[in-house]
This record gives structure tokens, sequence and C-alpha cells, in this order.
């Protein structure tokens, strides 16, 4: 998200974070430590009349109590519970030429967004977390033992945790801006525009060499599926000379229409939290990774939807997935094709028949990520807060680590700025 304003903090934080780049100049993985301590004052939970929290008044405060965070937003954490359950294991120092690797610590209390995203969290925190040593992943193919933007969609795939995306804090690519950015131009496109005055096509633009490993041709499928329909527009970067994107669309402009395709890139795509605050029916082929907000996603899949019963058109991974499918659409969110996309202009014309039905799917889109709080300052903060502790909770040190000195994070951030990165 966009950097917010100073808050007034009631507690005194002494933050120090320590970077040390491991050997060799084309490698990407370094350590740092983040330190706080600090004095803090609980904060009384708005009630209700009989002794519930109203949630909606806690969605934008940034210094929530573990209790509250639980309360505001139940089902956030689902992640974070499912890899604590999976026990104790042991944390070492990993190779330093592994690429795309952070290594840290937090003592007493794409990188950069990730680490202002975490600096935020403990800056914020009302209470104590505990002292950890983490790592966190910045490329697309996450490690064992690691925090990571996704994992494999597979019960079984390794100790792997969920971060939220770098774009809660900010985003470094001109189609996309921070979060809360667009967040605040969706609320304000949907509060102008029924569903019924929507576009009546499915909208999709991209670049179509990005494909997961499941689906290696899914995008040039998707183009081949909607060439010259009139129910689509669907069409690949038109990028200039200049690496401009001629026919892009701003992100929020695509709540403007009334379906929304979604496809993965090499892993994830981190468009998804955008598209999941539209009140717009969210189409995808079955989702092989999944980030920290896909646990939002309730995906019907399209025979279900049509009554046919299931039809995936094959590709994907079998076997148990964490995104569980729904079969009632009254519940769904998101509907499933088949990654070949052949069955995309028979759902777009049965929900045009059917506009009951997609205006439903389309408001329990919205309602999962923005009427829940889930895309919402306090949520974000929450999380992190809570894989902190849970995190802590399971994790065994290794003898690797050492007493690493390095320099501030506040003299790392003016480091980065001053080199441009």
């Amino acid at each position: 998200m966009a950097p917010f304003r100073k808050r007034a903090i009631i507690f005194c934080v002494f933050l120090a974070v320590i970077l040390w780049r491991f050997a060799g100049s084309g490698s990407k993985s370094f350590y740092f430590t983040l330190k706080r301590t600090q004095t803090h004052t609980e904060t009384p939970a708005s009630s209700t009349k009989d002794g519930g929290v109203v949630n909606s008044s806690l969605w934008t405060r940034l210094n929530l109590t573990e209790t509250e965070c639980a309360t505001a937003f139940p089902g956030l954490f689902t992640d974070i519970t499912n890899n604590i359950k999976n026990g104790p294991f042991i944390f070492a120092k990993a190779n330093p030429n592994y690429q795309g690797l952070v290594q840290g610590r937090i003592i007493d209390g794409n990188r950069l967004s990730t680490l202002s995203q975490l600096h935020r969290a403990l800056l914020t925190s009302p209470s104590h977390l505990p002292n950890i040593h983490f790592a966190f992943v910045t490329n697309d193919v996450p490690k064992n033992n690691s925090w990571a933007f996704a994992r494999p969609n597979k019960s079984h795939s390794g100790n792997i945790w969920l971060i939220p995306h770098p774009a809660f804090w900010a985003s470094p690519l001109p189609p996309l801006h921070p979060l809360d950015t667009i967040l605040s131009r969706i609320s304000t496109l949907e509060s102008q525009t029924t569903f019924s005055q929507k576009l009546d096509k499915v909208v999709w633009r991209g670049t179509p060499w990005f494909n997961p490993l499941a689906y290696p041709l899914l995008r040039q499928h998707l183009l081949k599926a909607t060439k010259g329909k009139e129910w689509a527009d669907i069409d690949a970067f038109d990028i200039g000379a200049k690496g401009e994107y001629r026919n892009a669309l701003p992100i929020e402009q695509f709540c403007g229409y009334r379906y929304v395709v979604y496809t993965e890139g090499v892993t994830y795509s981190g468009r998804l939290p955008y598209h999941q605050a539209c009140a717009s029916v969210l189409v995808m082929a079955p989702v092989t990774w999944v980030t920290h907000t896909g646990f939002w996603l309730r995906p019907i899949w399209a025979g279900d939807l049509m009554g046919g019963g299931r039809e995936d058109g094959g590709g994907g991974e079998g076997g148990e997935t964490l995104v569980e499918t729904v079969e009632d659409w009254r519940e769904a969110n998101t509907v499933y094709v088949d990654p070949k996309f052949e069955m995309l202009e028979d759902v777009v014309m049965f929900l045009r028949r059917n506009p009951e039905v997609a205006e439903t799917l389309a408001r329990n889109l919205r309602q999962s990520g923005v009427g829940t709080g889930f895309l919402g300052p306090a949520a974000e903060v929450c999380y992190w807060r809570a894989l902190i502790r849970g995190w802590a909770s399971v994790v065994r040190t290794g003898e690797t680590w050492g007493d690493e000195v390095g320099v501030r994070y506040e003299e790392w951030i003016l480091r980065e700025v001053a080199r441009g990165k």
C-alpha cells in the first residue's frame, strides 16, 4: 500500500535493521535484523451493545491488539494456522548464493516493499512481539522453511508461509499502483456503477509468454479462444518502442466490466488482490499457486455452475488443494474454466441469460475482500504480527546463526533511494 500518514505513536520505538550482503555481487541473498524496544498501552475495542466488536470500525486502525485482530478478521490467518499445525522445524542459515532470499531476525520487537510492510507492522504493534530468525523469498519460486508470496496449491507443499504481496505497500510497475490507492478508485467506480451498467464483456490484458508450468500455453489459449468475439475485450499488451503499454487499462477500470479473467504468471500474478476488490465475475483456470489473498477464493467449476457437472479440461495438478471449490453458486465468488478456455464463451452466455447468478458471484467477490476488511491496512498489519507469533511458536533456530553487524534500517533505506533502487 502507499505510505500512510505518520501516526501518533504512544510508545517509544527504536527500530534498527542491520544488513549484510552475502558474498558475490550477483547474489541477491542478504541478512538483516529488526530490533525494537517499546513501552505500550492496550487500546480498548469498540463494542456493540451485546458486547461484540464492531469489525468495520477497526479496519483502518494499525494498532489493533491480537484479540482485536482475531475478532475483526476471522478466517484471515488460515495459512498461518495450517503451518503451525505442522509442528516445530529447524531454521538454519541458508546458502548465501540462493537467488532472491532475504534472511533476517527480529530482536525485541521485491524486498524493499516487504521490509517496509514488516517495519510498519512492528512499529504499530501495541504489544510485544517475540524474537525470531526468519527468511523470505522475493522471486517467484518459494524455498522451504521461508516466507513467500505464493506456494503451490497443494495441501502438502513444504513449510512455506505466505506473506502479503508487495503492492500492499507500493507497486514499482507503472500499470499498477499501491493497493490502497486503487481500492479507493474502485470504491468510487463501484458506488457510481451498478452491475447492469457495466460493460457486458469479459476483460483481460497481459503478456502472453508468462505462463505457469501446469499450463504452459495458458495465455495463448485465452487469446485464441476470444479472438474476434463480440463478448470479449481481451488483448496482449502492445508494447511501444520505449517500453510503454499502449493498450493497457488502468487496473481499476477492469471493475467496469461484468467479467474479469485472472491468469497466473510463472507462478502467481500480482493482479489478484486488485481484481478481488471488483464487484465483477472473476473467471480463471484452476489456480496452481495460492497467495495470501487466494485463500479467500471460493471457486465453482463452470460445469457445476451451468448444471453439467465438472469439466476442468485437465492440465492441472491432482490431489487435495488448499483452495477448495464449492458446488452452490450462491456461495461462490469465482468461476473455474478449463485452461484452454474452451468453456469461457458458454460461461459468459450462461451468465448473460442468468443475470441474478452473475450479480451474486460479483457481489460475493467484492464482499470477500472489501466487505470483510481483509484488503485493508489493519488486516495487513494484523496478518504480519500473527505470522511473527505463529512462526515463533514452531521455529527452532539452528547453530549457524551468529551476531552479524551492519547498518540501521533507516540508513539502508536512504542508500537504496540514492542508488535508485
